[in-house]
């Protein structure tokens, strides 16, 4: 049975995201349809490409997965289906791929001519990516979809930067449901720079004062080991690595709705600097 994924920026208030499906299962009743993610923000090409880069391979190889971020047929960003690590994706040209697979060589690029009156429509997603992916689905090749290119359009990503040989300084990339800061700031990249030396994370609180951290947890409960009583723990500011392996910044059991996340009670918003101070 075939899988098809979907993430869009359409959020869950209107039609679309039902409308993508329907078009689906009109063609395919018997397919599997995963939404990853509806609630990108709008044309957010970079936490597209976090959300899905930390997910695609979780599922099995020969999955479709679409995506309908920013995806207006224009003269500069085609409609592409791209074939990298055993997955399929449909998109548009418009350097997500080059986000999601960094370093990675793809292995078959299609630009989409097949589908023309769905490619001039004001709805891609449904329109042009569906016949796409469904065509995939039923073991259609990927060649008759139109020519073969050999490169994707590429964006480069805001990276951490090591500097004076005691600092880095990294930047917030996204905010999750519960409001937690994430940087992007990986472990593999921490720990080389680190060397077993002290430290101190530099956190900017909203009324612009500087929390010093100086400890990452492995775990979120760890912090309440620091107190008599869990209750003690409730809203206080930690640091992990998260699962996808990069520097967060949370509040214990902060609930985002009642008393706010980290990215709200500290003042932190996506593209702000985090910096680690390093001893020498």
């Amino acid at each position: 049975m075939a899988i098809i994924t979907l993430t869009s920026d359409f959020g869950l208030k209107d039609y679309f995201v039902s409308s993508v499906k329907g078009a689906i299962l009109k063609e395919l009743a018997d397919v599997t349809i995963v939404d990853i993610s509806h609630n990108i923000n709008p044309y957010d090409l970079s936490e597209a490409a976090y959300v899905i880069r930390n997910t695609y391979d979780e599922f099995p190889k020969g999955t479709i997965h679409i995506i309908g971020v920013n995806a207006l047929n224009t003269p500069f960003q085609k409609p592409i289906c791209a074939f990298i690590n055993g997955h399929y994706f449909v998109c548009a040209d418009n350097g997500i791929l080059s986000l999601i697979y960094q370093n990675t060589e793809t292995e078959e690029i299609y630009e989409v001519t097949a589908y023309p009156e769905g490619m001039e429509s004001l709805f891609p997603m449904k329109n042009c990516f569906v016949p796409i992916a469904c065509h995939l689905a039923r073991g259609g090749l990927p060649a008759i979809l139109g020519n073969k290119r050999t490169e994707l359009r590429q964006l480069n990503e805001l990276k951490p930067i090591y500097r004076d040989d005691k600092f880095i300084t990294g930047n917030v990339i996204y905010i999750d449901h519960f409001g937690n800061v994430v940087t992007n700031i990986s472990k593999s990249f921490f720990e080389e720079i680190a060397k077993d030396r002290d430290y101190k994370i530099l956190l900017r609180q909203k009324d612009f004062s500087i929390t010093d951290i100086n400890i990452i947890y492995q775990h979120y409960n760890e912090v309440v080991q620091d107190f008599s009583k869990e209750v003690q723990a409730f809203g206080r500011t930690l640091c992990l690595f998260n699962s996808a392996d990069f520097l967060e910044v949370t509040l214990y059991k902060s609930n985002p709705v009642i008393s706010g996340g980290a990215n709200k009670l500290m003042g932190l918003k996506k593209g702000d600097t985090i910096t680690i101070e390093f001893e020498n």
